[in-house]
């Protein structure tokens, strides 16, 4: 009887071991996978910026598009929203909402996460303004479209789109992760993550139909912000990792 507990302790044994090496083994997949589409993603904005930097003025279809947004009947409503949205994540405002952002999460002891939001916002952002004024692209012209604002700062990557992603992004993905999850009152934090969810998807657009940018414009700051979110994300979470491994060699060390 005690042989055959002891077989199926070590049939048990090579499965669990077995599962651990597959959940290893998808994972460092998973993560080559994921560099590989970052250095893609990388390429991308590098040529995209070359791009801008050499071909200034708006491209017909850019011209096009912008136009024909414009044209659209938007209700009222619509139309106030979308300026409101932009207006809220300027720099003036940003100076005491990412601060403050920053400060929540310190005060309910997420000293990590108050970290890595704010190198995500400062680095991302100020990376994003470094492209601008190496590409020195000039905002749109008011005499080709209308245009809501009359802005002297560069016009390529967009800054408003590139801020939804490092900064929004970072809040909503915190928001999801499994320790925020297994929070008895995680439902509380469903209307941030909407409102992230709008910010994010309204910009992009609302920046065409006003007028302050390009299509391409708007696609590199995305993509720039895209960029520095996942490294990141990967950052965070790769520290979060080496703490946890630090505190079970700890606990082993106690034990013993």
């Amino acid at each position: 009887m005690s042989d055959a507990k002891n077989v199926q302790r070590a049939q048990v044994g090579d499965v669990v071991l077995e599962g651990n090496h597959r959940k290893k083994h998808y994972r460092s997949v998973g993560l080559v996978v994921t560099c590989m589409l970052w250095l893609l993603a990388v390429a991308l904005m590098i040529a995209l910026s070359l791009f801008a930097h050499t071909h200034p003025q708006p491209l017909p279809f850019e011209l096009t598009t912008s136009r024909d947004l414009q044209s659209l009947p938007f209700p009222w409503v619509v139309q106030a929203t979308m300026r409101w949205f932009t207006a809220i994540n300027d720099p003036g405002p940003d100076v005491f909402i990412v601060p403050i952002a920053v400060l929540i999460l310190a005060l309910i002891r997420q000293f990590r996460a108050a970290i890595f939001l704010a190198l995500s916002a400062g680095i991302g952002n100020g990376i994003d303004a470094l492209i601008g004024d190496y590409v020195g692209r000039p905002r749109p012209n008011p005499q080709l479209i209308h245009v809501d604002s009359l802005l002297k700062f560069n016009s390529f990557p967009s800054g408003h789109s590139c801020h939804m992603m490092v900064f929004y992004g970072f809040l909503l993905y915190l928001s999801l992760t499994k320790p925020v999850r297994q929070w008895k009152y995680h439902l509380a934090l469903l209307p941030l993550q909407i409102f992230a969810i709008i910010n994010i998807l309204i910009m992009g657009f609302a920046r065409l139909w006003e007028g302050e940018h390009w299509v391409t414009d708007v696609v590199g700051g995305y993509l720039d912000g895209a960029i520095w979110l996942i490294f990141f994300i990967f950052l965070y979470n790769w520290t979060t990792d080496r703490l946890r491994e630090r505190r079970a060699r700890r606990a082993m060390q106690q034990a013993l």
